[in-house]
């Protein structure tokens, strides 16, 4: 029991502040919903891994939103086995307000590989993660899903957790939020 108290203790300190500058559904203009930029390969400060890769060509370097097919590889990152325990996290090196996530699938392949619901895990010393209840993902490779959250997270760390998909877990993706000192 204790443990449990904890644990919601942790998770309250984690969501708590944002919510006078919380997106809501839809977002309000001047929220904490803008786009954090995950570029992956390109510049940016964010450091983007992930549990497994398919291979070299399917890596988490290959997962930013709206990502294209290049002639060396493809549009998104493809986890190396299809289960439950696959994630693709960012490190924003410190804590960072997340209201929401951007989703597509696997683009410009007839492959039709897309994550149908996912979960957010979160934490900011990159051990004891906290989980978001299971998120619906997207029905097609190149639509574009904006999920917002029920309550804004702030963490250094979020992993997204596929725990379905059609044909083979892919995706690109980006979140929506902004830095906490923007919101005192």
């Amino acid at each position: 029991m204790k443990t449990l108290i904890a644990l919601v203790i942790a998770y309250a300190a984690l969501v708590s502040g944002c919510e006078k500058a919380f997106c809501g559904k839809p977002p309000q203009e001047g929220s904490c919903c803008s786009r954090l930029g995950l570029n992956v390969f390109r510049n940016s400060d964010v450091v983007i891994s992930a549990s497994t890769s398919y291979n070299s060509d399917h890596g988490p370097q290959r997962a930013a939103l709206f990502e294209t097919i290049t002639t060396r590889s493809v549009a998104s990152w493809s986890a190396q086995v299809n289960d439950g325990n696959q994630w693709i996290q960012a490190d924003f090196g410190s804590p960072k307000t997340v209201t929401g996530v951007l989703l597509q699938g696997r683009g410009t392949c007839a492959c039709n590989q897309w994550v149908t619901n996912f979960r957010v895990t979160f934490s900011n010393d990159g051990e004891i993660f906290y989980s978001t209840a299971p998120i619906v993902g997207v029905y097609d490779s190149d639509t574009v899903a904006r999920r917002y959250f029920d309550r804004p997270i702030t963490a250094r760390y979020i992993r997204l957790n596929p725990i379905s998909w059609n044909n083979h877990i892919s995706l690109r993706f980006d979140l929506l939020g902004c830095d906490p000192s923007s919101l005192h």
